[in-house]
């Protein structure tokens, strides 16, 4: 699975947690919806990424990057 960041769109805000059960019910894990700026985040495995973008009400679809820095004492390369 791959984390995502689903943003939904200014005219379904008010609706965000029915956007959120079609997101499920596509196959996405959703892990909080942010009611105050429209944002649904959770992962979903990259054969349903398509069917997540196509839910009406979803503006974007990202991936999250993770960044992982070594710690101060490791080994440089």
């Amino acid at each position: 699975m791959i984390a995502i960041t689903v943003t939904v769109d200014a005219d379904h805000h008010d609706d965000i947690e029915a956007v959120g059960a079609a997101l499920r019910q596509r196959g996405m894990r959703v892990d909080q919806v942010l009611h105050t700026i429209g944002i649904i985040s959770g992962a979903v495995g990259e054969e349903d990424r398509a069917a997540i973008e196509s839910v009406p009400g979803v503006q974007s679809v990202e991936t999250e990057n993770t960044i992982r820095i070594p710690p101060p004492d490791a080994n440089p390369q």
